[in-house]
């Protein structure tokens, strides 16, 4: 009975020491982390944990984040984390396993993350926009940057963004097209073709263009072709899917991969590689938005002279808006420290960080106050991405999960050697599309949208109904 008793003794002692040992190994609850300084006097910070998909920018940021961790007197450190090219399935993960971080980074064109699935998961949570000071107020625009559906559900906001993504352009080498004796057209047909020659005269070492087949690759400026010649997924005057518009699209762009135009491997790449190799003058060009000025200067510096032009359209006229994205807008995750997180969005949307972050060219500013406060001098060759008059933030189409491919995804094989052919493509698309729509608008789960007014160049200028059948 003795030995008993001494032997539960030291037990007891083991697990007391154990658990001991792991609070202090993971002090995170809740959303929130405290870590004590070296100072003498042992102060607790509050870690606010920051994930984001960007890579891009990270001397900057990082700079600025190792700064105010050493100067604020809220007690806060951030604590900013990259993700890999799966970051959306990352945060989905990370949610199903309560190791969800405060904030999450995202953008109205980060692929695979639509708001309002998240936000009826529960997996992130609406800003309490009352808290937010009414200089961060000013300084972001912030009842002008509202858009139903990219970052607000009806009266909850769930991020302001901090800056704009163009669309996208066409950035060339320079040196390559003068060797070639070809310059950058205005119809995608005749992009093709100097495409086809840019080859030729690369004899095998550098080739018309790329793309990162792993990296949302339709999307990069096929996509954007589209909307400028008056082509999108939805037609909002009928409310249903209608994918008829892409076919002479898709056509030019099988051509692309038919004659040998696209560089070997891009099917399997994700986007970095692909940056590189136009860095390293192997390619003639690649299709991308403003975040490639950042790219091309700090992440991957080119080596040979680059410029940036027009996408092409269809005939050559410009038809429809091409669309834009508010980027850089912070959400709280259901497991956020709402308070120490709303102190690390208002250091993020603040001036002194932003003027930095849009002088550096890392984004356009999406507001009228920020614009007027950044030194364009500074910006370099963000200027070549200038808004045009024609970009625009459009509308979002319901959200619906077709059975099969996702349109991107089955575009992006119809144009690949020994795929499903043009028109078999559009027609299942069309099907599956109208098929999802009708039975989410049955189960309640999506409305489906009418603008009869609806204007492609102007597409918020319409007036937007909510119908439930």
């Amino acid at each position: 009975m003795k030995l008993q008793t001494k032997l539960f003794s030291v037990l007891l002692v083991l697990v007391l020491a154990f658990s001991l040992v792991a609070c202090q190994g993971d002090n995170k609850a809740g959303g929130q982390e405290t870590k004590e300084t070296n100072d003498s006097s042992k102060e607790e910070k509050t870690v606010v944990t920051v994930w984001t998909g960007d890579r891009h920018d990270l001397e900057y940021v990082n700079a600025k984040i190792e700064e105010y961790n050493s100067t604020n007197t809220d007690g806060i450190e951030i604590d900013y984390q990259v993700m890999t090219e799966d970051y959306v399935n990352m945060i989905t993960m990370a949610a199903s396993s309560n190791q969800l971080p405060d904030l999450i980074i995202v953008s109205a064109s980060l692929a695979g993350f639509d708001l309002k699935t998240f936000a009826d998961s529960k997996i992130i949570q609406p800003i309490p926009v009352d808290k937010l000071s009414d200089e961060y107020k000013k300084v972001n625009d912030f009842d002008k940057v509202l858009f139903e559906g990219v970052n607000v559900l009806g009266d909850d906001v769930y991020y302001v963004p901090s800056g704009m993504r163009s669309g996208s352009r066409i950035i060339y080498n320079k040196e390559l097209f003068e060797a070639a004796n070809v310059e950058v057209p205005t119809t995608l047909s005749e992009l093709v073709d100097v495409a086809k020659v840019l080859t030729e005269n690369g004899n095998g070492q550098s080739y018309g263009t790329i793309f990162p087949g792993q990296s949302s690759p339709f999307e990069r400026w096929l996509e954007g072709v589209a909307e400028m010649s008056g082509v999108i997924p939805y037609d909002f005057v009928n409310g249903e899917f209608n994918f008829d518009g892409y076919k002479p699209i898709l056509e030019e762009a099988k051509r692309l991969f038919d004659e040998n135009s696209v560089f070997p491997g891009s099917v399997s790449m994700q986007i970095d590689p692909t940056r590189a190799q136009f860095s390293e003058g192997n390619v003639g060009f690649y299709g991308g938005a403003s975040q490639e000025v950042g790219v091309l200067t700090d992440q991957f510096p080119a080596k040979i002279e680059w410029a940036v032009t027009d996408l092409p359209t269809i005939d050559g006229e410009v038809k429809g808006a091409l669309s834009i994205n508010p980027q850089r807008g912070l959400i709280l995750t259901s497991d956020a420290n709402v308070d120490a997180s709303l102190k690390v969005i208002e250091f993020f949307g603040s001036e002194d960080y932003l003027k930095g972050y849009l002088e550096g060219g890392y984004a356009l500013p999406i507001s009228s106050y920020m614009e007027s406060a950044v030194d364009s001098s500074k910006t370099g060759r963000l200027a070549d991405y200038s808004l045009k008059e024609y970009e625009s933030v459009y509308p979002k189409f319901p959200q619906v999960t077709p059975e099969g491919d996702s349109y991107r995804v089955a575009f992006w094989n119809a144009i690949q050697p020994g795929g499903p052919t043009v028109d078999e493509t559009i027609a299942k698309l069309n099907e599956t599309y109208n098929a999802a729509l009708d039975k989410e608008i049955e189960l309640g789960k999506v409305s489906r949208i009418v603008i009869k007014d609806f204007d492609a160049l102007n597409p918020n200028d319409g007036t937007i109904e909510y119908l439930s059948e």
